[in-house]
């Protein structure tokens, strides 16, 4: 079982997807002040994946996984109350002036932004994929960040026994992987660590170019900006980013800018989210960010695997660059082309059968060369 933790186009059920938590979380529902520290605003997870109901299906398994570790949640009608209000339509992130207002309001400390990258809705063998971070509502800072992907095919032991077929109970197994390494509520919050082990990183390739200025002065404090999306999945940049976003906070290297706050920064500047940046737009990101540096990339494929008559092997390649905030300089430059039959070793063992963790894959190969 593999488990992990252009343009990207804002999906379907922001905000009608709060109400649906109302059931699941009225028992355990926190009015609390800043003093409760185990108490979450759970944001309904932006939908890329495609499917309108996606959202409505995974968020009550979300907060189970949540209330199982012991957190209280935030009254969802009150949250939805609060996002219209400051018209928070894009839930999968916060700029830190949207979670400071968030902190205020209803004294917590944290709240929780996501992703629904795919859902697969196939009797045959369903699959969900999900990208999530906790941020400190103070600072807006990214604490926490997981991203996880999972089959049903994922569960399949000898004789093909096993398989998960239900949709909805692949979407429970997903929401507890998600969080199966977030801290549980009262302890501590802590970025687990990434990456991979020594001895797949001696035989990974090495960056495409890398500056000899990240040795002698690297930077602390980066920007990654939305994935520009050249392949033909709708909505592939966005996962790529958030994907990426995982694999370098994880990576405990530098101090990430949480993408919300990145895109109010663009926006604040006349920029685009994506694509290329001008020295222009270079400086006022850094300036307001007080970033050192800034991430940019492409994908050219995304495919999830799903055909009509069968699942194939995912597959996916993209590219990422560093460039110095102050000078505008390349510092860093990696590029990736990888199938999920590629880790594969014997039989089906080392196989990658879902889109996200493939992603997450290639992310901490390319992040594992900064």
């Amino acid at each position: 079982m593999m488990r992990t933790g252009g343009r990207g186009v804002p999906g379907a059920g922001s905000l009608g997807g709060v109400a649906l938590l109302a059931a699941v979380v009225l028992s355990a529902v926190s009015f609390a002040g800043a003093e409760e520290p185990s108490t979450v605003a759970l944001l309904p997870f932006e939908n890329v994946s495609g499917r309108v109901q996606s959202v409505r299906v995974i968020m009550p398994a979300v907060a189970r996984a949540l209330q199982d570790r012991g957190y209280r949640l935030v009254d969802p009608a009150r949250l939805e109350a609060f996002l219209a209000r400051n018209r928070i339509r894009d839930t999968g992130q916060l700029s830190r002036t949207q979670a400071a207002a968030l902190g205020r309001e209803f004294g917590v400390g944290v709240a929780m932004v996501g992703s629904v990258a795919i859902f697969n809705d196939s009797a045959e063998n369903p699959q969900w994929g999900l990208s999530a971070r906790f941020l400190a509502t103070e600072s807006g800072a990214i604490v926490w960040a997981g991203s996880v992907g999972l089959t049903g095919d994922d569960f399949t032991v000898a004789l093909g026994l096993g398989t998960v077929t239900s949709s909805a109970r692949l979407a429970e197994e997903t929401a507890t992987d998600l969080l199966r390494d977030l801290p549980r509520a009262g302890e501590p919050l802590r970025m687990p660590t990434g990456g991979r082990g020594l001895l797949p990183r001696l035989f990974s390739p090495k960056a495409s170019y890398r500056s000899p200025a990240l040795t002698s002065d690297p930077p602390k404090r980066v920007a990654v900006l939305l994935f520009e999306n050249l392949s033909e999945r709708k909505g592939a940049g966005r996962i790529v980013t958030d994907v990426f976003v995982t694999a370098l906070a994880r990576s405990g290297r530098f101090d990430v800018v949480e993408p919300g706050t990145v895109t109010e920064a663009l926006v604040a500047a006349g920029a685009a989210p994506y694509g290329d940046i001008d020295f222009e737009t270079l400086a006022a990101v850094r300036q307001r960010l007080e970033a050192d540096a800034v991430i940019l990339g492409t994908v050219f494929n995304y495919s999830e695997g799903l055909k009509r008559t069968a699942t194939t092997s995912p597959e996916v390649a993209f590219d990422a660059r560093m460039l110095d905030a102050e000078t505008g300089r390349v510092l860093w430059v990696a590029e990736r082309v990888r199938n999920g039959d590629d880790s594969q070793i014997a039989l089906h063992f080392g196989k990658i059968r879902a889109v996200v963790p493939l992603v997450l894959r290639v992310a901490d190969e390319m992040v594992e060369t900064l």
